[in-house]
């Protein structure tokens, strides 16, 4: 079976079961997962650039004569055909709308399938997991190539500037980029860049995509003595990250690990709320985020889905993305390269000390 019939089998069970003719896909991460591929032209609008028709025996894109050729020739899976329409009219009339109609987009007497179909991509097929695999490690080499070459009298926009370089040249995409210096690490748990001069210390988060699939991390470079105070503080987060990362298991809740989070806070010397300051991550893959995990997160944590989590507290952050398997998280964004250390039995990133 390809790999596209193999994510589109379950789809179409779920049609079965409902007793549906068709499920139209319409959301940008669903369309990414079923075709391995880019399903966006700007990267700024909700809208992706073709919807999918999924049947039992069929699978149809609809698009314009503009997407089409490049749709085919590069994004496409062979077992998708293509209806082209023009470019002046709308993708809508050319939809299948009504009660035997499933969608992840509710509209035009459609059967919302949001949630269900959510869920179905939230498990990886095997050769979505190599291929993530591959674009978690990249994407942790180029930040750190790029964090490597940071110096004290850089910007953050010039840090923002060797990371996008990078990401580029390991044909990596930016769904998001954060970057602090030592006057804004402490004040901003989202910081994009600014003119400000990093000085001792600068903070870089990625969210990098290839063919939809997101890798986020986050990398720290230290400039000049670190006392031991700050060390242990850095220690400190990657102990409440573990605590998250022990609670992580095939089948339970995603509520777990924010538990966990909540109660190690304040174990490791932080305050007791500290963990209402930021979200602390969640499921993620085609999204940056799915949703931000909470205490009321009922939904279970299911095999070979991706997970970022990225608790923070006193300036610093600990993230990396994770693989939720039967036998324990593995964690996918590992730079060989980069200096590590050991915390709970696992080998986590240390500071990069210039």
């Amino acid at each position: 079976m390809s790999a596209f019939n193999e994510r589109m089998e379950p789809l179409r069970r779920l049609m079965a079961q409902k007793n549906l003719e068709s499920i139209v896909l319409r959301r940008n991460p669903n369309l990414a997962w079923a075709i391995a591929g880019r399903a966006h032209v700007p990267t700024t609008i909700d809208a992706a650039c073709f919807d999918l028709i999924i049947t039992q025996d069929s699978a149809t894109a609809v698009t314009n004569v503009v997407e089409a050729p490049r749709l085919i020739a590069e994004e496409l899976p062979s077992e998708v055909t293509v209806n082209a329409i023009k470019w002046s009219e709308g993708r809508d009339p050319a939809l299948p709308t009504g009660s035997k109609v499933g969608t992840d987009q509710p509209g035009a007497d459609r059967i919302d399938l949001n949630n269900e179909i959510e869920m179905i991509r939230a498990s990886l097929i095997d050769a979505d997991v190599a291929r993530y695999q591959e674009i978690c490690t990249d994407a942790a080499v180029a930040l750190g190539n790029a964090m490597k070459q940071v110096e004290s009298s850089d910007r953050e926009i010039d840090v923002a500037g060797l990371i996008t370089h990078a990401l580029w040249q390991a044909d990596l995409e930016i769904a998001f980029l954060g970057v602090a210096g030592a006057d804004r690490v402490h004040k901003f748990r989202h910081p994009l860049p600014t003119s400000a001069v990093v000085g001792n210390r600068v903070s870089a988060s990625i969210c990098a995509k290839r063919k939809g699939l997101i890798a986020s991390a986050t990398r720290i470079v230290t400039f000049g003595q670190v006392s031991d105070a700050l060390i242990k503080e850095y220690e400190a987060i990657f102990k409440v990250e573990a605590a998250m990362l022990d609670a992580t298991i095939v089948g339970h809740s995603f509520a777990n690990p924010i538990e966990a989070a909540i109660a190690a806070y304040p174990i490791n010397g932080f305050d007791a709320d500290e963990w209402t300051k930021h979200h602390q991550g969640g499921p993620t893959g085609y999204l940056p985020r799915d949703w931000p995990a909470n205490q009321a997160s009922a939904r279970l944590i299911a095999n070979n889905q991706p997970i970022a989590w990225n608790p923070t507290g006193k300036g610093w952050k600990a993230e990396d993305t994770i693989l939720a398997t039967t036998t324990g998280p593995k964690i996918l964004t590992f730079d060989a390269q980069w200096p590590v250390f050991e915390v709970n039995g696992r080998t986590r990133p240390f500071l990069l000390q210039n």
